[in-house]
């Protein structure tokens, strides 16, 4: 499977979350585009498709757009990208996770409206089937600034991991709440002001309106629960620098 996620968050709060995916099952090929957003007067909508598309281009300027959704972006890389291997199972397949755009310049076009602000983009590749993954809980997220780009990826369960990458510098002792995450034994701390609920459920729940799908996939997945928040975030550093941005972060939870 290819997954591509882009997201973008404009100084007053609106939010967009773009996927593009891909999936290979023995003959069975899927594909599917996903928008999610959430704005800043408590609006919000959701849309999906399984019509065929061609996978947008990664380079240093990134254009996606869907004209049956009427949505159009761009976003300039400002930041070096990062990449890991996040798992190898006993075959050897490794997910790669290909983080291109740790932080951009994005504007997008939606219904009409121009909206401009900080997003990231990363693909995953996964030969692995997701519900196969070793993890009881996934935590995600990244938080942007003028300044500052900070993203964390942290696993509970059979294979635990914790990797925060603070202006590409890898950091594996990032402590996690809902509150906040702290890290650099102490010396970086990021505090969620308010958080907004901008998804929350089962991810059954994604693709009720496609009822082959739950053919495909596995129940423990299907059976994850989901939430994904947005949230005004300061972030103070060792020095005591407090810097302002918003940060976007999701609690997934897999079913036992």
């Amino acid at each position: 499977m290819q997954k591509l996620y882009l997201d973008c968050i404009d100084p007053n709060g609106n939010c967009f979350i773009f996927y593009f995916a891909k999936l290979e099952y023995y003959f069975f090929r899927l594909s599917y585009t996903g928008i999610i957003y959430s704005g800043e007067h408590d609006d919000a909508f959701e849309k999906s498709s399984l019509a065929s598309f061609v996978m947008p281009t990664v380079n240093q300027h990134m254009e996606i757009s869907h004209t049956g959704f009427k949505y159009a972006g761009l976003w300039e890389r400002l930041d070096a990208p990062v990449e890991s291997v996040l798992f190898q199972d006993s075959e050897g397949r490794e997910l790669f996770w290909n983080c291109h755009h740790p932080k951009s310049n994005v504007s997008i076009t939606s219904n009409g409206k121009t909206f401009r602000g900080y997003g990231y983009a990363e693909t995953l590749l996964m030969p692995i089937k997701p519900w196969l993954l070793p993890l009881e809980e996934l935590r995600w997220g990244r938080f942007l600034s003028t300044k500052n780009t900070i993203i964390w990826i942290c696993w509970k369960g059979m294979h635990p991991l914790n990797r925060l990458f603070y202006n590409g510098k890898l950091y594996e002792d990032a402590s996690h709440a809902n509150q906040g995450i702290v890290f650099n034994q102490g010396n970086g701390v990021l505090i969620f002001e308010q958080p907004v609920i901008v998804r929350k459920g089962k991810l059954s729940k994604v693709i009720e309106k496609y009822p082959l799908l739950k053919w495909v996939f596995n129940n423990r997945f299907l059976g994850s629960v989901e939430i994904k928040y947005k949230a005004s975030t300061t972030f103070t550093d060792g020095k005591g620098v407090a810097d302002k941005g918003w940060s976007l972060f999701e609690i997934v939870t897999w079913k036992k």
